[in-house]
């Protein structure tokens, strides 16, 4: 029997049992479980002494079993059965035999886990409603985490033969992060249970994304450090050697700009971004263009670049204010992607779906970042 002959005979007994599962006949859905699984057995045998006859054939060693495309087929299969139950679970619509079996071994006292492909397709999504997750240092372990980020680096040191080596005084700096529950409640109609999965799926995706990012961002910016994750506006206490201001009633120049750049110490400048709003951008940093002597902003497709400093939009910056920085010195850990919790309401006929992301975040090194202050007196 070949590949295809087998993938035939074993579509035909599936449909059949499970045919047989939903008209309420087990023992006979468990015969024909019984013929798939001789169907699997028998196959794998015949590969098996394929590939060897093969390797006879090249005067090869035997090799062991030659493929593993039946428990493949048997894994995606259940993953398949689980990702339906999950949704069909979520839109409370009743699961058939093979998903209700495939629900309860993924279901435990924390509840049920959300689907492997709809946990990657969150943290694609989260990333690009959120793109400062893609410029900090972003880890994904469940429970309290100690990272260490590399801090002062001394130079290297001319060594005299046979003299003694001292070490130098380089350091790692050690974030420590808990993690803060994020979470949206979306309250809907009944009638969500008419969709597809597919389209559910998307649809709950996006809702929850859309709102759980921008409260991710938002941290990462403002995020006080007390009892909520830290963001770069609390990296340092903002001085005169860490920042430029400029007066209230007085424009952004040229020397405002150069000089905040300046304050950025050397080792930092490879990787160093700004981060302003969209109006910062077009409304203060725009108007120093000066064709006739240089180009302080430049544009390649939709990227900016301020002296060649890569520009970062967001509207959680405070307007005529930006920061410049490396951003690999924040640290951010998503203890828990989102997660999806679901209740019914009888008294309004609706579902209820509870996002919930656990998320923490840490400035690293202080000195990797400088800012540009508006004064607001």
């Amino acid at each position: 029997m070949n590949r295809e002959a087998y993938l035939k005979n074993r579509e035909t007994l599936m449909n059949e049992a499970q045919a047989l599962l939903d008209a309420g006949k087990v023992d006979e859905a468990a015969k024909k479980r019984e013929a798939i699984e001789k169907l699997d057995r028998d196959f794998e045998a015949a590969a098996n002494e394929a590939a060897n006859l093969n390797a006879l054939k090249e005067n090869k060693v035997v090799a062991p079993a030659a493929s593993n495309f039946v428990s493949e087929e048997k894994m995606n299969q259940t993953k398949s059965n689980y990702r339906e139950a999950f949704f069909k679970n979520l839109m409370g619509k009743e699961l058939n035999q093979a998903e209700k079996l495939a629900f309860d071994s993924g279901t435990s006292s924390a509840g049920a886990a959300i689907p492997t492909e709809t946990v990657e397709e969150i943290i694609i999504k989260l990333k690009e409603k959120a793109p400062l997750l893609n410029e900090i240092t972003l880890l994904q372990v469940e429970g309290n985490v100690k990272f260490a980020v590399e801090g002062t680096v001394t130079e290297a040191q001319k060594h005299a033969e046979n003299a003694t080596i001292t070490p130098d005084g380089d350091v790692l700096v050690e974030v420590s992060l808990g993690g803060y529950e994020i979470v949206k409640l979306i309250q809907v109609s009944d009638t969500v249970s008419t969709m597809s999965i597919n389209a559910f799926e998307s649809w709950l995706v996006d809702m929850l994304v859309e709102s759980i990012s921008l409260k991710i961002t938002k941290y990462l910016i403002t995020g006080s450090g007390t009892n909520e994750p830290q963001g770069v506006d609390k990296a340092n206490t903002w001085n005169a050697n860490n920042s430029v201001t400029v007066a209230k009633s007085a424009s952004l120049t040229n020397e405002n700009v150069l000089a905040l750049i300046g304050l950025l110490g050397g080792g930092y400048d490879p990787n160093a971004k700004f981060l302003m709003s969209k109006k910062t951008l077009f409304t203060d940093f725009m108007p120093l263009q000066d064709k006739g002597k240089n180009d302080i902003v430049t544009r390649e497709g939709k990227d900016y670049y301020v002296y060649g400093y890569p520009v970062m939009i967001d509207s959680g910056v405070a307007e005529h204010e930006a920061y410049l920085g490396d951003f690999k010195k924040i640290v951010g850990n998503l203890a828990e992607t989102v997660n999806v919790k679901t209740q019914f309401d009888i008294d309004t006929n609706s579902n209820k779906y509870l996002g919930v992301a656990i998320f923490d975040s840490q400035v690293a090194l202080g000195e990797a970042f400088v800012k540009l202050v508006k004064a607001t007196a």
